[in-house]
């Protein structure tokens, strides 16, 4: 069926009328009047031994029902798996609570539950616990180095993982090079943030012998596994259900220390537990991202042409190997969308006693795009030329795709030329540079800057996820299930949580089978009546969804041409199903509605042979490769160089996500990616203490996530490249909007400041980096002050 009505339209989404109205049903949500509540105890060390613990104080209070140890918790159950693993990473077993040690501030070390969350919390204050502070290191880099305190015996130079990977001859590239550019640039430590903390009820059933967990998760199947890996139990023996999730961003994906805590409480019980993470707890308990130090080097041509790019790396991994790992994907996203055949890339990966870091939007993305764009800036400054030009020069062009990259990511369609010009224009880059010198003599500093990245989206097949030791498939399944009165119901493993999956996948399967988007309701998020799942994450969900969809909806709608060509009298290859009914292709007056076909398909009065009732199929679909977004940003910004104040005027962002299922939808998932990128790029920062090892801006007082007052307007623009190799063409698109946003305002700053000959090489950029930056470039002897 080549006609997909609903594919490509700007559908309202179906899950915001229920939202709006109040009806949603988040994990707070959930009332279990029987329910006791969890406090979680946490180490307020960054690195400790425990002595001792004597419960004996909380257990005397009223209303308290339970109280878990370290120790207890070590015994029963196993360390959490990692689904995603480095090659040849050292084993940190992380157990849900520390013991005898715990190696960050904020790991849990004991629980308790009573009536109500007010009582466990006084009772965690009525728990002693004799501490024996051991030495921390909270830098990565010092971490690496000989006589730093060590996290784990066996683990060496606290060096959790090391690898290289290298093309070509990038020596002999760099030694030939008209020009090289070198660079240290450090990445700030961040998190998710979601409006909705992570949440846990769990219900256990002596009678069964059985688990029922409701999680705020993205992956409601793989939680399933890994509690069953931790808890020594069946998978069968654990239903997961993900109900409405305010917003996940990675961080929501794996079990975390506080899940299996729940769930012990619960099964020692015999009641139901809920836990609810604070706003103060979310910042010391759930995983951080993208920390990491680079030293990178370009060489280049005289004509601009790139020859070779040299990196070192540090990413700062936490305390342990956590249950996702640290970020993969700036290995094999360094060399951009650009025709470079020769590297070296060398990554290390350090423990410190921070809180442990796993994926979050973009997973290495923003983090490779913002070193490598940069570089190619100050390269272009080196040589004399655009930063502009020097990328169209390099930049792949349509006829040189498929292209496989230095790091072995194979880059599948698009035009990423057009891409940069469409940025350029929409800015108005060319008007800036004619504007420039006349602005600066009234003292004017107004500059722009580029940025262009290849995204990957979704995970190139479960083979592949097989021969690097992952603990899930690239595939997802859905159950079709049509009623006798002609609409559909899916039932989908991945959970909701804000994406828009239940409009997108509605269209998708509403366009196949000749229903609108109103006739099909999702179920999703429930280990027990979906088929097996991996979940939403990778910007995946509709890669390897609609794929699923498009296959069991094809052959529901090949048993509906059956049954209404033998009903009609028809043979099925001149029928077609559309617009709520099947009917001739030369003569559309002989049709059936959709109803009656699904009528007759559940009486099975007259079937044709061979075909059982009903009208219901599942499906999985594991899609062959990955597919690669792209996109460009222009920015443009306004700075006073007396104080490093700076004003952003201009955002915008030209992508390319291939076939665009609901271009409303395309865009609310660029506006958000936009928002987080600008934050991290501008705002945010986790910050330690190097002395004491603590976290020192762990609430939003002092953790400066923006308000929408924060940012500028977005422009966007798309392309429209179908992926090749995925069902409708589409690539994904959830994480693109992070990826470009701090190089292209760190370049603008460059731009507007090149007279005083600034670089900026950290993040977050603000005001006060950016004075700092002028002050080192005013006390080189070879800067020129304007």
């Amino acid at each position: 069926m080549d006609k997909l009505p609903w594919v490509g339209v700007s559908v309202k989404r179906k899950e915001d009328e229920r939202l709006l109205r109040g009806a949603g049903r988040f994990l707070d949500d959930l009332d279990d009047t029987v329910a006791l509540h969890a406090a979680i105890g946490r180490c307020p060390y960054p690195h400790a031994r425990i002595r001792g613990i004597d419960p004996g104080g909380a257990l005397e209070m009223a209303g308290v029902e339970a109280v878990l140890l370290g120790r207890d918790v070590v015994a029963r159950t196993e360390p959490t798996n990692v689904l995603r693993p480095f090659p040849g990473a050292a084993t940190t077993a992380y157990y849900a609570m520390a013991h005898p040690v715990a190696r960050y501030e904020g790991e849990p070390v004991v629980a308790v539950a009573a009536r109500d969350r007010y009582e466990a919390e006084d009772a965690l204050e009525r728990i002693a616990i004799d501490w024996e502070p051991l030495p921390h290191v909270v830098d990565a880099e010092e971490a690496l180095r000989s006589g730093s305190p060590l996290l784990f015996d066996q683990v060496p130079s606290n060096l959790l993982a090391a690898s290289t990977v290298k093309a070509g001859d990038p020596d002999a590239a760099f030694r030939q090079a008209a020009a090289v550019v070198k660079g240290k640039l450090r990445i700030n430590r961040v998190t998710g943030l979601p409006i909705e903390t992570r949440g846990l009820l769990a219900r256990y059933s002596d009678q069964t012998r059985t688990l029922e967990v409701w999680s705020s998760t993205q992956t409601p199947h793989l939680v399933r596994a890994q509690l069953a890996h931790v808890l020594r139990m069946a998978e069968s023996d654990i239903r997961v259900i993900a109900p409405d999730v305010g917003g996940g961003f990675g961080i929501k994906m794996c079990v975390y220390p506080e899940d299996v805590v729940v769930c012990l409480l619960a099964i020692d019980i015999g009641r139901p537990v809920k836990w609810v993470e604070d706003r103060v707890e979310h910042f010391r308990g759930c995983t951080h991202a993208r920390e990491a130090v680079h030293e990178l080097e370009l060489a280049g041509s005289a004509d601009g042409t790139l020859t070779a790019l040299r990196d070192r790396y540090v990413i700062d991994a936490g305390a342990y190997n956590s249950p996702f790992g640290p970020p993969m994907l700036t290995n094999l996203m360094l060399p951009g969308p650009y025709r470079l055949r020769d590297g070296e890339i060398e990554r290390r990966v350090a423990l410190t006693n921070k809180v442990p870091v796993g994926p979050y939007r973009g997973y290495g993305q923003p983090e490779s795009n913002f070193v490598r764009e940069v570089l190619l800036d100050r390269l272009a400054r080196k040589l004399g030329q655009d930063p502009a030009d020097l990328r169209r020069k390099n930049l792949l062009r349509p006829d040189e795709l498929p292209f496989q990259n230095l790091t072995g990511a194979t880059y599948d369609s698009g035009d990423y030329v057009r891409c940069l010009d469409l940025a350029l224009s929409r800015v108005g880059y060319d008007e800036v540079r004619a504007g420039q010198a006349a602005w600066r003599r009234e003292h004017r500093y107004v500059g722009v800057g580029v940025s262009c990245y290849a995204e990957f989206t979704g995970y190139p097949s479960s083979a592949f996820l097989g021969r690097t030791g992952a603990g899930f498939g690239a595939y997802e399944s859905v159950t079709i299930r049509m009623d006798r009165a002609g609409r559909a119901a899916i039932y989908t493993g991945v959970s909701t949580f804000g994406q828009g999956m239940e409009t997108t996948f509605a269209q998708v399967c509403a366009s196949s089978l000749g229903l609108e988007p109103a006739d099909i309701t999702i179920y999703g998020g429930d280990s027990r009546g979906t088929p097996y799942s991996v979940g939403g994450f990778a910007s995946r969900t509709m890669i390897a969804g609609a794929g699923a969809i498009a296959t069991a909806t094809g052959e529901i709608r090949a048993k509906m041409l059956r049954l209404a060509g033998h009903l009609l009298g028809v043979a099925p290859e001149h029928l077609e199903v559309a617009a709520g009914v099947v009917r001739r292709t030369d003569d559309p007056s002989v049709q059936l509605s959709i109803r009656e076909v699904s009528e007759a398909a559940f009486l099975g009065h007259r079937l044709p042979p061979g075909d059982d009732p009903g009208l219901e199929a599942t499906a999985y679909h594991d899609p062959p490769a990955s597919a690669f977004g792209y996109g460009s940003v222009a920015a443009r910004v306004e700075v006073d160089p007396r104080s490093g104040a700076f004003d952003l005027q201009r955002y915008v962002l030209v992508h390319d996500c291939g076939t665009q299922v609901n271009p409303m939808i395309v865009e609310g998932q660029i506006h958000g990616g936009i928002a987080q990128g600008l934050a991290a790029a501008l705002f945010e920062e986790l910050q330690y203490d190097r002395d004491t090892g603590q976290l020192v801006n762990g609430t939003l007082v002092d953790y400066f996530a923006p308000s929408a007052a924060d940012l500028p307007r977005f422009e966007l623009d798309h392309l429209e490249t179908p992926a090749p190799a995925t069902s409708l063409g589409v690539k994904g698109v959830g994480e693109g909007g992070t990826i470009g946003a701090a190089a292209a305002v760190a370049n603008a700053i460059g731009d507007a400041l090149a007279p005083f000959g600034v670089e900026l090489d950290r993040l977050p950029i603000t005001a006060e980096s950016v004075w700092r930056a002028l002050e080192a470039a005013r006390s080189r002897p070879a800067a020129a002050v304007n």
